[in-house]
């Protein structure tokens, strides 16, 4: 066998890659013709060069110098990398920690940055800090310097001085004028440059997501965005269940090292949102600050709504932002959520007539009970009737009840996890994208903590609405209770 030819084959014929790789080196440093044929079967493949002279590092392992030999999956998440950047189109990949992705796509970089003419990259993480910093191999810069101090003299570009082309968060091939660059995240993310591809590293948590995603998206026709779930209610999350970009998943599971032993040892070392954040690709459980916790796939359903039964309407005024949404009790009293409607900018009497229009059509023949906010009933200097005076004029005549925000959040829980012959006593059509968004993430305690939730549009306005309704109709307490009354109240002013 030619020695070339030799050196064609795949990895698994040596049992050591180390051992494997030094004869290698060993064989063409003394050999023009060896490396050169290596350098063109390198050009030809990017997988042999992974294979033969990339390195990982790796400080918990007794070694941590390793040999960057690629694992199936990997192999595959190479060629997706790979097409994505030929082609010209965005990928999205979601993954579990430690998976090597984030070394995957930067060493892909470099391939291009020393094979390829014309291939300009930029590196993107949510601060500086994680993007390039001398010395430190967390950081993305100094993960391309590390592996191109391993290659071999005669792989490296022509004529390259690290001082010279090796700047803070800039690396310089003078053989061809190719150039990796690194910005942290901001709302003109890539705006000046035009790059072969960007990497979007740990997208799930950058500030500014969508200003970022966007300005970079007429500066390379690649954009990979990389992260672990952190919720629903960020870019990240959009962007994977938009069914507009292509999406790859890397879940702990396809490595071969990893199997249920090693799963059952981190359950031990983790909390539910740790496990479901770094290992399980779950962004419904991946935040521990939601308010819900207890929401699942089992609260959600394709509902219709019950004709012989009352629909409620509960309203919220937001202002400017108001809010309705649609529920029924059904015969064992569990809480089916139909409908939602979310304002924009909305005057209340336009909104009130979208929400009527919306009854109409959806739920043809109802009868309709109306609770809404209680600050509905107060006066300001915006306006000379109050929110509830304007529904009457419409023909609206809501209730409401003076409770707590703690209460109304402990008795959802309650519902949420109630069993009504084996079905659970809340369940909320899959219509309604911003009520399950809420319930998923978007409604959530503060980062620093506190007793009640964040008030972000439109996540608080919809769950105020359901906190209204279910206070309403399934509140059990020992209070004194409203007094029976006819179905539309004596003064239609104050709904009473």
């Amino acid at each position: 066998m030619a020695e070339s030819d030799r050196w064609s084959a795949e990895p698994g014929g040596w049992p050591d890659p180390v051992a494997r790789r030094a004869y290698l080196l060993q064989c063409a440093a003394g050999s023009e013709e060896l490396q050169a044929l290596l350098l063109a079967r390198c050009q030809q493949d990017i997988g042999f060069w992974f294979n033969h002279f990339c390195w990982t590092f790796d400080p918990r392992l007794p070694q941590p110098h390793r040999p960057f030999v690629l694992y199936p999956y990997q192999l595959e998440a190479l060629r997706e990398i790979e097409a994505a950047i030929e082609t010209g189109h965005d990928l999205l990949i979601e993954k579990s920690r430690d998976m090597g992705i984030s070394w995957l796509i930067l060493l892909v970089f470099q391939y291009y940055w020393l094979f390829r003419e014309g291939a300009n990259f930029h590196l993107g993480s949510r601060k500086q800090e994680a993007v390039d910093r001398k010395g430190d191999i967390s950081t993305l810069l100094e993960k391309l310097r590390y592996n191109l101090d391993w290659l071999p003299d005669w792989m490296k570009p022509e004529g390259y001085q690290g001082h010279q082309h090796d700047n803070m968060l800039r690396l310089l091939n003078p053989a061809n004028g190719n150039v990796i660059t690194g910005e942290s995240s901001n709302e003109n993310f890539g705006r000046g440059g035009r790059y072969k591809a960007v990497l979007f590293d740990e997208f799930p948590f950058w500030p500014m997501q969508d200003a970022a995603y966007a300005s970079a998206g007429q500066s390379s026709p690649c954009r990979l965005v990389v992260g672990t779930p952190f919720g629903k209610n960020n870019r990240f999350a959009q962007l994977r269940f938009s069914g507009q970009v292509k999406t790859l998943s890397i879940h702990w599971s396809r490595h071969p090292l990893k199997d249920e032993r090693w799963y059952q040892t981190q359950q031990t070392r983790m909390s539910e949102d740790e496990l479901a954040r770094e290992l399980d690709i779950n962004y419904h459980l991946s935040l521990k600050d939601r308010v819900f916790r207890n929401f699942t796939e089992a609260n959600k359903g394709e509902l219709q709504y019950i004709r012989e039964r009352r629909v409620v309407r509960s309203w919220d005024f937001g202002y400017h932002c108001p809010a309705c949404v649609f529920l029924q009790l059904d015969l064992d009293g569990r809480v089916l959520v139909l409908r939602e409607l979310v304002g924009q900018q909305d005057l209340l009497v336009e909104f009130a007539g979208r929400v009527l229009a919306l009854c109409a059509e959806a739920f043809p023949e109802a009868q309709f009970e109306d609770v809404c906010d209680p600050a509905g009933a107060q006066r300001s200097d915006k306006s000379t009737q109050t929110c509830i005076e304007i529904l009457n004029s419409l023909g609206v005549y809501p209730y409401f009840d003076r409770t707590g925000i703690r209460d109304g959040i402990e008795l959802i829980r309650m519902k949420l996890s109630e069993r009504v012959q084996e079905r659970p006593g809340l369940v909320v059509d899959r219509r309604c994208e911003q009520l399950i968004a809420a319930f998923e993430g978007g409604y959530r305690f503060p980062p620093s903590g506190g007793e009640l939730p964040l008030q972000e549009h439109p996540y608080e306005d919809v769950m105020d609405c359901l906190r209204y309704a279910v206070m309403a109709k399934c509140n059990i307490t020992t209070r004194k209770p409203r007094k029976s009354r006819p179905y539309r109240p004596q003064n239609r002013y104050t709904g009473y």
